[in-house]
């Protein structure tokens, strides 16, 4: 379970390491990619998935590079014709096999392309098939809580570098840069400082007969794996929503005696459709949860329970944010069980 210091130690410690890793090798590296004329292509392998998705937030918002995003068999099966020459494809893998992943690499190849492999399994198939390869320094698959906080950390540091290889420096990159610095020590300081307070909001969550999770921006993929865990794990009717698509449709989906728990930061660009979002959900009687940092004062005041981390720059801060969700989804599995 993740209330076992160990393997708190384990997520801190393998994170830690995981981005001295990438501050030494991924600058360097980003300097050596022909990142292309076009947009980059991005697939995940399996556990992976998500963190696609998340890939465009990343490095659209970074480095300013379009991103399509599609599952690897929608590459193989529809969209082959896509990978001209000098096309940059980023597989993500946490996996030490993906045969589809190979098969799409070595088609990228024949037609010209590039690819890159962002990977925790450096001697797999196919991270020989890389042109550029990015080690994410954590052991474990995918599904294991350490290799998710790790992976998601390590791409948004990967989409930083490039930022900061190809483009002017700018006064607001040092604030991004410390923030990573600054993750391992403050996943320590959440686990001593808040354990409390999370326990209590996963057991409120796991009496709810239905959950949802509502993340913006940066914060949308641990909100979508949150679900996605409580889901497949526990059996349970949970849901992830994008802001956007929630307040689109925000009355049918936040009805009295519903459950929703809002995920933001105070530096998200998406918080303020979170605010109106938990404002609406609330007037219409649904039981408000927040995850945000302690400068985000308009979300905390909507919520009948919510937990204050750490204020950092959106792109660390929603690591943080990862690994909040992943200790309270297991949380909620165990009082589930409890119960």
């Amino acid at each position: 379970m993740m209330e076992n210091r160990r393997q708190i130690q384990e997520i801190s410690g393998a994170l830690r390491a995981t981005l001295e890793k990438a501050r030494a090798d991924f600058g360097g590296m980003a300097r050596n990619v022909r990142w292309g004329e076009g947009p980059i292509f991005v697939c995940g392998a399996d556990g992976c998935a998500g963190l696609s998705h998340a890939s465009a937030y990343a490095f659209e918002t970074l480095p300013g590079w379009p991103v399509v995003a599609r599952p690897v068999e929608v590459f193989l099966d529809y969209d082959l014709a896509l990978f001209r020459p000098r096309a940059m494809l980023l597989m993500i893998s946490a996996q030490e096999d993906w045969p589809e992943g190979v098969e799409l690499a070595t088609a990228v190849h024949e037609r010209g392309g590039t690819v890159a492999v962002l990977t925790n399994f450096p001697g797999s198939a196919l991270a020989k098939r890389a042109n550029h390869l990015f080690d994410v320094r954590v052991g474990g698959d995918a599904n294991a809580p350490t290799a998710t906080v790790c992976m998601h950390a390590a791409l948004n540091f990967l989409a930083f570098e490039a930022m900061c290889a190809l483009k002017k420096p700018k006064p607001w990159w040092n604030a991004i840069r410390e923030g990573f610095q600054e993750l391992p020590g403050k996943i320590e300081w959440v686990f001593t400082q808040l354990a409390p307070a999370l326990r209590s909001m996963a057991q409120e969550l796991a009496r709810a007969g239905k959950l949802r999770i509502v993340g913006g921006g940066f914060y949308y993929y641990p909100a979508w794996q949150a679900a996605r865990r409580v889901k497949l794990q526990g059996g349970r009717d949970v849901e992830a929503h994008e802001a956007s698509e929630f307040w689109a449709a925000v009355d049918h989906l936040a009805r009295r005696g519903d459950a929703i728990l809002f995920i933001s930061g105070s530096h998200s660009k998406m918080k303020k459709r979170i605010h109106r979002c938990a404002a609406r959900a609330r007037s219409n009687g649904s039981r408000v949860f927040t995850l945000t940092d302690a400068n985000d004062h308009d979300l905390a005041e909507q919520a009948d329970v919510g937990i204050l981390i750490p204020g950092l720059p959106e792109e660390p801060s929603c690591a943080l944010a990862m690994f909040m969700l992943e200790w309270l989804a297991a949380e909620i599995l165990g009082a589930a069980r409890v119960s």
